[in-house]
């Protein structure tokens, strides 16, 4: 491997790929530097921390603009390290950590056939995520055309929805897929979070007079106010709010229960339009379906209210009591076969 030569200028930085080396040349007159330190014994890499006092070698590069001891590198450290690389971002250069010159890689020449071959492969690589990309689209999109499709034959009622869909299919192709678009923006659309917060703010309990210093803060060991709750809650909201962001292992459970109430809505809507809207049904069914999906809507989110509060008081009177006999047996009487993380009390 060549080495930078004092005439070259610092502003260097190139690979070369597929560079011709000298034919003839041996391994150990590769590894012979005109850059040697004053003394060998200085010598250390800056890979495996080891120099010519622990063991004597003859794979010494100067790869970079690096001074000093750190300068010096073994060539075997050095290409494994190169391997690390170019295994998480093969098309990027390799650099040096401290002064970040670009290492002048020599790779043997490809013969016609292999640099096709080499071309193909990572004309392959490129094409096969857009490829990928492609049919995830087609699938959510054909997913999104047949639920409408479905949602538009249960309200307007079968014979209506295929003359709908055979009268003019391109524009239904355009406005089916927005049907799910729509019900799953509607989730974000938090009114029952609003509620929750008027009910809150006419019923606050703060940190007793007593629990305050005089610059208004809880003194320690006072007990916790609503302002903890408030943050807790907005911190890790509820199961069915939908947060937009990474969805990671703790947000697929909510995710899931926003986009099932939100697929459902127009089912449960034609359900109870003819359940309790039976009248106005027969005389004029969409808005008998419009109110279904209101009356499902409101009781569902009177329901999380209900819940959240019901929850919320629990948390904010919850103790726990010192672990003696006659707690533990109190414990055990109202609780006997209760358990915690599989294990029974004794």
């Amino acid at each position: 491997m060549n080495h930078h030569q004092p005439g070259l200028a610092d502003g260097l930085r190139f690979r070369l790929r597929s560079l011709n080396p000298i034919q003839g040349q041996s391994r150990s007159s590769r590894l012979v530097s005109g850059l040697e330190p004053d003394s060998i014994d200085d010598r250390m890499c800056w890979i495996c921390l080891t120099g010519d006092e622990d063991q004597p070698r003859r794979d010494w590069l100067h790869p970079c603009r690096c001074r000093g001891t750190n300068k010096w590198v073994h060539e075997t450290c050095l290409s494994r390290w190169i391997d690390e690389k170019q295994l998480l971002a093969p098309d990027l250069p390799v650099t040096c950590t401290q002064c970040r010159t670009e290492y002048i890689i020599v790779m043997p020449p490809l013969c016609r056939f292999d640099s096709i071959l080499e071309r193909l492969d990572k004309s392959y690589e490129r094409l096969c995520p857009s490829v990928l990309m492609g049919i995830l689209a087609a699938t959510v999109y054909f997913s999104a055309v047949t639920y409408g499709a479905l949602t538009l034959l249960e309200v307007a009622g079968y014979e209506t929805g295929m003359r709908l869909l055979q009268e003019d299919p391109t524009l239904l192709m355009i406005l089916l897929p927005s049907v799910p678009t729509i019900l799953l923006l509607s989730r974000m659309v938090r009114w029952d979070d609003c509620l929750v917060r008027w009910l809150r703010r006419h019923q606050r309990q703060g940190v007793p007079p007593d629990q305050i210093d005089e610059d208004g803060d809880p003194l320690p060991g006072a007990p916790l106010g609503d302002d903890y709750f408030d943050d807790l809650e907005r911190d890790y909201p509820p199961a069915e709010a939908l947060q937009p962001g990474a969805l990671g292992s703790e947000h697929i459970g909510r995710a899931s229960a926003s986009f099932c109430t939100a697929l459902s809505l127009p089912t449960f809507a034609v359900i109870l339009g003819q359940t309790l809207f039976s009248n106005l049904y027969e005389a004029n069914k969409a808005a008998a379906i419009l109110l279904g999906g209101i009356t499902f809507v409101a009781a569902k989110g009177l329901a999380s209210v209900y819940l959240r509060q019901a929850q919320y008081k629990r948390k904010r009177h919850r103790y726990v009591l010192d672990y003696t006999p006659s707690n533990l047996s109190r414990f055990l009487r109202r609780r006997p076969r209760s358990s915690h993380n599989g294990r029974r009390y004794p």
